[in-house]
């Protein structure tokens, strides 16, 4: 057989997968999708075909890897035998994938019929109750003389159909040199497929939300792809440990005796069931003493906001452009750290303050939490959003944060619809757009304060800026600075160019929100959700500003008092934010409080600390004491959410 007829059965076979596909997605859309969801987002119906192809492509690419590698092995070895052989087994291989593709299918539309959700890590749960349950559930919840017909029904129609495509030929015959370019081109395809991109970034999850639909965006991946991020999530998902293990690791003799540091006594084991004094340690309740208006609350988490750069704004080397006026008039807290070091880990710290690290990767994102920081704002009458640029299938942020109490994910697609010039890049939508969002949400009416979480995106690599972006350069001396680890301008002049354009934006939208209504009725904070990575040479420069970000707060008048800005030199980290808001927000409710409120003047400043996952700072006189309450909490805390997550 020549190696033109080859490569046209394999791609045949490869028709015949997408064509599995692409029926199961028409089911679907006919299933789930009333035809009201595509009005007013028509715009998106060619990214959302373009991506659905790219999806159900890599599928099929995957599934042509195994042959394509064998009939390699066939033009290189022109054996009979081996011929027969590999005509045997594509007939047997693409009937068991073509089938395979056909059920996974299948069961990914029942697991959306039931769960509202594509495959997801839950979908392993059935596996947990054992075999003989596991035939059980499934003979109780399914239809499984239908389902088994239908089954047998599409295996009769795949052997007729490879059996068609595999049809006997002719003798083997010396290929031809046009047909070595045909294979060229068919591996370069397979390849790309394989990739599902041509671009700087492969085909991922991220690339199934097309609009601010979540039916339209469901349509777009496959049960297949789907299986295999599943299996991903629970392959690292983590390990819940057993207590008398976590007390050796943190270095405690019994559970009381955590307990006992952490509060100085004032809860008792005898008095309550772990789980209640677990509760009464690490909540806080809020009663109503409120005696003004609630504020909006605007926590704004800005990508690599680094402190240390701070320190090089200077004359020639502006740095920081409008934002230094705003953090003179306002309160700036220096000695301040992310908890963790990443955007996803800080993200899920303070939304729900989880000990567990990829958390919004477990089958736990999808239970409601009662630590998640949404909740207290709800039931103090607030209105609460998570906005950013973003496209939030990332780390299955949007999935996560709705199941978290929040009531409204407003992302990239709802800025591009609301703001239809709003440029963007590979990350998200620019940081300028997404301020001119957050102000006309703070400015328009409403019934209910509002509680918004924002995540910026421009300061993250590629580094990607808007086009007409404009900044005075830099003297060459700059970039060869000691405090630098990484000194080629290219690269070390996107790290700054992000830096520089993030506070000329937000500088410009401070300018803008003092100058508006939303002023007189809104506390805003502002901090980095970890610091600036890789081009800080921590030899040449402090250790204490290697987790470090700024820490900015604007409290409207009616709140202000003169003793807060004695008090900004405060060690600090994300865990106090939520306490430091409390106060301003909160009525009858709970919350869990991890730190301690930065405006409480009642309070030494020793006896505040900056907690980071990698290192702890705090006066010397405290530190042995923080650094076993730090112990004590993060203890309790793993205790009371493996019993929560267990229950």
């Amino acid at each position: 057989m020549d190696m033109s007829r080859k490569i046209v059965r394999l791609l045949q076979h490869a028709a015949v997968l997408v064509s599995v596909l692409l029926t199961v997605r028409c089911i679907f859309v006919m299933a789930f999708v009333p035809l009201s969801t595509f009005e007013g987002h028509g715009a998106a119906i060619p990214m959302m075909v373009f991506n659905s192809l790219r999806f159900d492509f890599q599928i099929a690419a995957y599934v042509l890897l195994l042959p394509t590698v064998l009939m390699l092995v066939s033009l290189a070895w022109r054996n009979r035998r081996y011929g027969l052989f590999l005509h045997r087994f594509n007939r047997l291989y693409f009937v068991a994938a073509d089938l395979l593709a056909a059920v996974l299918a299948g069961i990914d539309l029942g697991f959306y019929a039931n769960f509202n959700s594509h495959i997801n890590i839950t979908f392993f749960d059935f596996f947990n109750e054992g075999p003989l349950g596991l035939l059980q559930t499934v003979w109780e919840e399914y239809h499984c003389v239908y389902d088994l017909l239908s089954i047998l029904a599409a295996a009769v129609f795949f052997v007729w159909v490879t059996g068609r495509i595999e049809r006997p030929s002719g003798a083997v015959r010396q290929p031809r040199r046009r047909e070595w370019l045909g294979l060229i081109v068919y591996v370069a395809v397979l390849v790309v497929c394989l990739r599902g991109s041509v671009w700087r970034f492969p085909l991922q999850i991220e690339d199934s939300f097309v609009s601010s639909s979540k039916l339209i965006n469901d349509i777009v991946p496959n049960g297949i792809y789907m299986l295999k991020k599943a299996y991903k999530e629970k392959k690292n998902a983590f390990v819940m440990e057993p207590v008398a293990t976590l007390l050796a690791t943190y270095h405690f003799r019994s559970l009381q005796e955590a307990l006992d540091e952490y509060t100085g006594g004032r809860v008792r084991m005898h008095r309550a069931d772990t789980l209640t004094a677990l509760r009464q340690a690490l909540f806080s309740a809020v009663p109503d003493t409120l005696r003004h208006a609630q504020p909006n609350i605007v926590i704004i988490y800005s990508e690599s906001w680094s402190n240390y750069l701070m320190e090089l704004d200077g004359a020639r080397t502006p740095m920081l452009f409008g934002m230094r006026r705003h953090l003179q008039e306002d309160l700036l807290f220096r000695n301040f750290q992310s908890v963790q070091n990443g955007t996803v880990a800080s993200i899920e710290n303070l939304t729900v303050c989880t000990p567990f690290p990829r958390f919004f990767a477990s089958a736990f994102r999808l239970q409601p939490l009662p630590t998640s920081m949404a909740l207290p704002f709800n039931e103090s009458g607030y209105h609460t959003e998570f906005i950013s640029g973003m496209d939030m299938a990332w780390e299955n942020c949007a999935e996560s944060l709705i199941h978290q109490h929040f009531q409204t994910i407003y992302d990239k697609f709802s800025i591009l619809r609301d703001y239809p010039n709003a440029g963007f890049n590979s990350v998200g939508v620019f940081d300028e757009h997404l301020f001119t969002a957050i102000l006309d949400q703070l400015n328009a009416p409403a019934r209910k304060p509002k509680m918004l979480m924002a995540m910026t995106t421009t300061n993250h690599p590629p580094f990607e800026f808007p086009k007409g972006l404009r900044l005075p350069e830099l003297p060459d001396s700059f970039y060869l600075k000691p405090c630098f680890a990484e000194h080629d301008r290219k690269v070390l002049g996107k790290y700054i160019t992000g830096f520089r354009y993030y506070n000329k934006v937000l500088a410009d939208f401070l300018d803008r929100f003092k100058a508006s209504p939303a002023a007189r009725n809104t506390i805003l904070v502002i901090t980095g959700d970890h610091n600036v990575r890789s081009i800080l040479d921590y030899s040449a420069v402090s250790k204490r500003w290697e987790r470090s970000v700024p820490l900015y707060i604007y409290l409207p008048p009616s709140l202000r008092r003169p003793v807060y800005r004695q008090l900004t030199q405060r060690w600090g980290s994300h865990d106090d934010i939520l306490s430091t808001l409390a106060p301003f927000a909160f009525r009858h409710t709970h919350y869990m409080k991890l730190g301690r409120n930065l405006l409480d003047s009642s309070l030494p400043d020793s006896a505040f600390y900056s907690s980071n996952v990698e290192q702890l700072l705090a006066d010397k006189s405290y530190y042995e004491k923080a650094e076993r309450q730090t112990a004590a909490r993060n203890l309790l805390r793993l205790i009371y959410f493996q019993m929560i997550l267990g229950r």
